[in-house]
């Protein structure tokens, strides 16, 4: 059953056996594996659920409908922007479905480090299968690699480094594109994108979990240091449409006058609805590596360690554009089949290295993306079609943190150390060099004051440049680790089975429990962990 907190006019309370809060990658697998095992479980998604045919593909309205804040998330001084999902399947409504199981490198490590327990690839092995059935997971086939794939593949060979096709979850999908990132419109069972919003929801849900949208949790409520429930926020049926909304001004944690983007501010005006109160004898936190500890500071629980918010990672990417000239059309076909990991050696080095990835997306974003302005922006937009793009996915060791002001908003703070710094840079060379090497005229870069380079030799220019935030465009779609996993509480929030250290019955399922930056698109290893969790939880029932 799905309620939509905005048809909800009085205040509720339910009393159930677990209290899910958040439905992307780990809250939707946790909610289905409790269900069918014969727990009573409600489902609080502050995000609306969507009926895949009502996807636009018109860029702002989707950004709006789909993420936290439009879209527009950033750190605190502005340099990276962080996509998140907002609504019934979190972020693997809009993801490009990577299907990447964590290396086995990662996994020694954090048994070494962080001494976690049974977590070994063999302990994985059958969480990844489920998962993997559950969500359609096959292998990318070559007729389905597009003109950018193959381009970005030509010139990894030709440079000898190592990339492969891989496996995604999509099933039939006849109409993909770069749209992709603003939802699948064909989504549903078996057929596009297998998002948890039409795989693992509505097994959830049959198996008699109940599901409450349009609902913003505000607290966890813990009593002699035991979870015992969660009070929330229903979105009122007469809320602002988030597009209608202006920006207001307001001050920020430190006193400055900062302007709130619209969908802060419907966030603020959508809590004029009905108040939800649960009462579990679990609660499972699936809200995300910003949200989660957003919600763990906002509802004051025990931090002995002070350890919930640190230790953030991002996955911090940079693109590179090269100009061909054939036509590339990249926005045509599943935007990414194939990458190049001959930069990630976890064996050698696991601390460091990159991914490059082929990139694309809808020509609105596109255009936001590409440097400078005026005739110059327009002259680059008036060959999109022959461009072809490289983003350079950092495996970071660089360690953030997630705060909170004093209206409860999360404060993102990141700053990149000098070894991420120069990785980033060297992942600009290469970047350009296969660029290059599969046939581009020209390459630019995405400083703020565009460069352009014509040839291989003028690549020089990226080192001396290097990498200053607000200088270059930098995003990020994996944040994770700020409620990290391990055995030592003074240095970890959540022990090897995902329970809070300091919290019983309180559990973390989603990226904000990876110890350290795993390294590749996280979304298959966030599920294969709440499969884990959720079922050691239901075995050793109540917790």
């Amino acid at each position: 059953m799905i309620i939509q907190g905005r048809t909800v006019t009085q205040d509720i309370t339910e009393s159930v056996d677990v209290c899910v809060v958040g439905s992307g990658a780990g809250g939707a697998v946790a909610a289905k594996e409790l269900a069918q095992a014969g727990l009573s479980v409600v489902v609080l998604e502050a995000g609306e659920t969507h009926d895949p045919t009502t996807f636009t593909g018109n860029t702002p309205e989707m950004l709006l409908r789909l993420f936290w804040d439009g879209g527009m998330r950033t750190t605190r001084d502005g340099s990276i922007l962080i996509s998140q999902g907002r609504g019934v399947g979190g972020s693997t409504v809009h993801n490009l479905c990577y299907a990447v199981r964590i290396p086995n490198a990662i996994l020694h490590r954090w048994k070494a480090e962080f001494g976690i327990q049974d977590l070994s690839p063999s302990n994985l092995s059958a969480s990844f299968d489920r998962v993997e059935a559950t969500i359609g997971v096959n292998q990318i086939r070559e007729e389905q690699v597009n003109q950018l794939n193959r381009s970005i593949r030509r010139g990894a060979h030709v440079m000898g480094w190592r990339g492969t096709i891989q496996r995604h979850n999509r099933g039939a999908c006849p109409g993909c594109s770069a749209d992709c990132l603003l939802g699948c419109p064909i989504s549903q069972p078996g057929v596009g994108k297998q998002s948890m919003a039409v795989s693992y929801i509505p097994q959830a849900l049959e198996a008699g979990a109940r599901l409450y949208t349009d609902c913003l949790v505000e607290n966890i409520v813990a009593e002699n240091g035991h979870a015992v429930g969660v009070t929330a926020q229903f979105r009122s049926r007469h809320t602002q449409p988030l597009g209608q909304i202006e920006s207001t001004t307001s001050l920020s944690d430190g006193g400055a006058v900062q302007t709130g983007n619209a969908a802060e501010i419907a966030d603020r005006s959508s809590r004029e609805g009905g108040k939800f109160t649960v009462r579990s004898k679990a609660v499972v936190l699936a809200a995300g590596a910003i949200n989660s500890p957003q919600l763990w500071l906002n509802s004051r629980l025990p931090d002995p360690s002070r350890q919930v918010g640190c230790n953030l990672h991002l996955h911090p990417a940079i693109f590179v554009g090269g100009f061909f000239d054939e036509a590339v059309d990249a926005y045509r076909g599943i935007p990414q089949s194939f990458y190049v990991d001959h930069f990630l050696d976890l064996e050698r080095n696991p601390d460091n290295g990159y991914l490059l990835l082929p990139a694309f997306g809808p020509m609105a974003l596109v255009a936001a993306s590409m440097p400078s302005f005026g005739r110059e922006h327009r002259d680059l937009m008036q060959v999109h079609r022959s461009i072809a793009a490289l983003l350079v996915l950092l495996h970071d060791c660089s360690s953030g943190r997630v705060t909170v002001n004093r209206r409860g908003s999360p404060i993102i703070r990141y700053r990149l150390n000098q070894n991420d710094r120069a990785s980033l840079t060297q992942g600009l060379i290469h970047s350009a060099q296969l660029l290059f090497a599969a046939g581009a005229k020209k390459t630019v870069l995405p400083y703020t004051r565009r460069i352009i380079m014509q040839r291989e030799s003028n690549l020089e220019i990226i080192r001396q440049r290097g990498i200053v935030e607000n200088d270059i465009l930098i995003t990020s779609s994996h944040p994770q680790g700020t409620l990290r996993m391990g055995s030592d509480p003074r240095k970890t929030v959540v022990d090897s089975t995902g329970e809070a250290h300091a919290v019983k019955g309180l559990f973390v399922v989603d990226a904000s429990l990876f110890p350290t930056s795993i390294a590749v698109p996280p979304m298959l290893t966030v599920a294969a962990m709440a499969d884990r969790i959720a079922r050691r939880l239901a075995t050793n029932w109540p917790p």
